[in-house]
């Protein structure tokens, strides 16, 4: 049975359920800009992914990624009309419930919660990989699987502590450690350019053998990198000038993160034009090109890098993740310990533990199963992309018509949105049924592949039935989903 006692302070951005609240107001806008960085975890997202996008776009990589900023930055503004006006823990699912409904709202706060949890499963993945390989080239022993349980249990757990013992704390740690991981390969970029004598690439500027086919395809690969840019919305209620500092966070981490795209996978694809296997032939292409530069002991630095920064990701799903279920639960969704806060640090601490719990257990059945964890890795990277692009089509679809219930005109907001709801759109019907896309752009799943699509269906469907089942057992609490924020003094939420 669930209870739902939470109120808004009239005073504050505190939320309480019973005798515990959210503390509010207490991270800085870098603290906040911190969560949806290392959500995007940019350095991890670097290690593959431009020779992901090059296999298809060549030397028009770099387009790829500027097409792909430009239609996150849609989205990343679509978001901001919502976080300048509603703050709220429960980001999407309250902006989305105030826009389109609860139902909606419902819909949207279930498909991040997917791509939060599977997210986490990725990057407590990766953290073993290359905390594997980095063993490995200490001359440790780093492939066997008792080693990648040992590393899967490192990452989760230390990630679980830290989340609970302090917002703040995660905050600060998550930025010093991708900062830390982004210098280093900024560094290997520099010495790209360095040892090619200047930053000038005739090639990639010519687009050289680049396709308009092979382009596109490549923007729907870098849009995966951009997933979860949108968590700094989780915080609002513990961010200060939170009406400001959340959307600024938002849009910044978009922008920033993306020109350190843009970078990276321009200097990758520099750095290895002339080379014996190129591009395109590495699998590890950071440090293959650490090597390749005369910089061989940055391929150390690089693995390192890569582990802290998946690390991050981890620390920054598991913040994101609670506090979406958290503010669920203060909506009566979920069991009422769901929205319990720790008595002394201020945190979501059972919802925490909740979210942690999937984020171990895939990684173990999968090792048990004795199956690759860069495969398994690919198939919940799969199912996150799923889960965020439902919440990204909402939100994108919702912000125009937010605005007009509250007599608002911004003809930008209707063009903005209708294009990145197109666009995500496009992107999930290439990845669950792309051989009926014209032009065989993109050839047909296989493997693992063919039944994710058929994974997410079923989770959409389960909690649609779930919620369909609660609203006609609480018809009274289901008007009143989503209505649980703050709004800029003197100003009003809704049109109604």
């Amino acid at each position: 049975m669930s209870r739902d006692t939470g109120a808004f302070d009239a005073q504050g951005p505190v939320v309480t359920v019973g005798e515990h609240a959210l503390e509010g107001g207490i991270l800085s806008m870098t603290e906040v800009l911190a969560q949806s960085v290392a959500n995007m975890a940019p350095s991890a997202a670097m290690a593959l992914l431009p020779l992901l996008v090059f296999s298809s776009a060549g030397n028009g990589t770099w387009v790829s990624f500027v097409i792909a900023i430009v239609l996150m930055l849609c989205v990343g503004y679509c978001a901001a009309q919502f976080g300048r006006r509603i703050n709220s823990a429960g980001s999407f699912y309250v902006w989305v419930s105030r826009a389109l409904g609860p139902a909606y709202g419902h819909a949207a706060g279930w498909g991040l919660e997917l791509g939060y949890v599977a997210t986490g499963v990725a990057t407590v993945y990766g953290f073993a990989i290359f905390g594997g390989d980095l063993l490995t080239r200490l001359g440790l022993p780093g492939d066997s699987a008792g080693v990648l349980v040992v590393l899967f249990g490192i990452d989760l757990v230390l990630a679980a502590v830290v989340a609970i013992l302090d917002m703040g704390l995660s905050a600060r740690m998550s930025l010093t450690l991708e900062s830390f991981s982004v210098a280093i390969t900024l560094l290997l970029c520099v010495a790209v350019w360095v040892h090619r004598g200047g930053v000038i690439d005739p090639a990639q500027l010519r687009l050289s053998g680049a396709t308009p086919g092979g382009v596109f395809v490549g923007v729907v690969l870098a849009i995966f990198a951009f997933v979860g840019f949108e968590s700094a919305g989780s915080l609002g209620v513990e961010a200060k000038n939170s009406f400001r500092n959340v959307p600024r966070a938002i849009l910044w981490s978009c922008l920033l993160v993306g020109l350190f795209y843009l970078v990276v996978s321009y200097s990758q694809v520099f750095g290895f034009q002339g080379t014996r296997r190129g591009l395109a032939g590495s699998s590890a292409p950071l440090p293959d090109l650490a090597v390749a530069t005369g910089m061989g002991v940055f391929a150390y630095l690089i693995d390192l890098g890569i582990v802290t920064s998946m690390f991050a990701c981890t620390l920054a799903c598991l913040n994101a993740g609670a506090r979406v279920l958290y503010a669920m639960t203060h909506d009566g969704l979920g069991h009422w310990t769901l929205g319990s806060v720790h008595p002394t640090r201020r945190t979501p601490h059972v919802a925490i533990v909740i979210v942690a719990i999937p984020m171990i257990l895939v990684p173990l059945a999968t090792t048990l199963l004795r199956r690759s964890p860069v495969d398994a890795t690919g198939w919940v990277g799969s199912l996150a992309v799923f889960g965020f692009m439902l919440g990204y089509v909402l939100v994108a679809v919702g912000a125009p018509l937010f605005l007009r219930r509250l007599g608002v005109r911004s003809p930008l907001t209707w063009v903005v949105g209708l294009l990145g709801a197109a666009v995500m759109l496009f992107v999930f019907w290439a990845n669950s049924l792309p051989q009926s896309i014209p032009g065989r752009l993109f050839p047909p799943l296989q493997g693992v592949y063919e039944w994710l699509p058929l994974v997410f269906v079923a989770w959409v469907a389960v909690g649609a039935a779930y919620y369909a089942v609660w609203r006609w057992r609480n018809p009274e609490k289901a008007r009143t989903l989503g209505t649980r924020f703050h709004t800029p003094e003197g100003a009003p939420a809704t049109g109604d």
